[in-house]
């Protein structure tokens, strides 16, 4: 069964390389780039919903912000360190892979991209397993976000520290089954989110333990990079710290 499944892996990692060079045959050039794996572009690729991707990563903008925030800001890959992703994308991966330092695992309830399937609210690793987690707008997904922010804490070692993300957009966190027919479709929107979170949800990540600190880093950048990266001006990025 693993041997079936690692062989399933290989040959999907063989053709995402290979539609994602056949893709970036198409858009060479060098107006802008991707932070996530280093390639330039005559321009982004452009959908309804995402509207800036890689042609070769599929990367989106808060993706490459975040690939950028880390190198500049947190000094990632700097020195040995043992990573946990969850829910991981193939830009990240590819990110993460240019940094020998860094031991990168990742985990998903079903994601074939995913190391180990595992459910962020019951992680089957040992207390303190991790120097850095990453959990990128996952916890709107999640039936229990509270006990998944626990156990982001739990498998962090002390002193180490976690990007947590979620998508604020409105006045005070609502479960889809607190609100109205309006407020899920015009705050909500997303049919997989199963709330929508307000400023309150800060509050969650305290209760868990985490020291937080919140980074405009993306509002410090002149605006030639953000445009020649694609970045996310709309996202904060929340840094988790757990005690020393």
């Amino acid at each position: 069964m693993n041997s079936s499944r690692n062989l399933g892996k290989v040959i999907g990692e063989g053709f995402r390389i290979l539609a994602a060079h056949v893709r970036a045959t198409f858009f060479p050039g060098n107006k802008v780039e991707c932070t996530c794996c280093g390639r330039s572009f005559s321009r982004f690729l452009y959908s309804p919903y995402m509207t800036a991707r890689c042609p070769f990563c599929m990367s989106i903008e808060r993706y490459r912000l975040l690939c950028k925030f880390l190198v500049e800001e947190m000094d990632f890959g700097q020195v040995r360190m043992r990573f946990l992703d969850i829910a991981p994308l193939w830009c990240f991966k590819l990110f993460c892979r240019q940094f020998t330092n860094v031991e990168y695992v990742s985990v998903d309830i079903r994601s074939p991209l995913a190391d180990y399937k595992m459910d962020i609210q019951s992680l089957q690793f040992d207390d303190e397993s991790f120097d850095a987690v990453l959990c990128y707008h996952v916890l709107e997904h999640v039936p229990d976000d509270r006990k998944a922010i626990r156990e982001i804490f739990r498998v962090l070692r002390r002193g180490g520290w976690a990007l947590v993300q979620v998508p604020i957009e409105a006045s005070e966190t609502k479960e889809r089954e607190e609100m109205t027919p309006y407020e899920i479709k015009n705050v909500l929107r997303w049919d997989d989110h199963l709330r929508s979170y307000g400023p309150d949800f800060f509050d969650r990540l305290k209760e868990a333990g985490f020291v937080l600190s919140i980074s405009d880093f993306v509002t410090r950048l002149p605006n030639e990079e953000v445009e020649r990266f694609g970045l996310d001006l709309k996202e904060r990025i929340t840094v988790c710290k757990k005690p020393a």
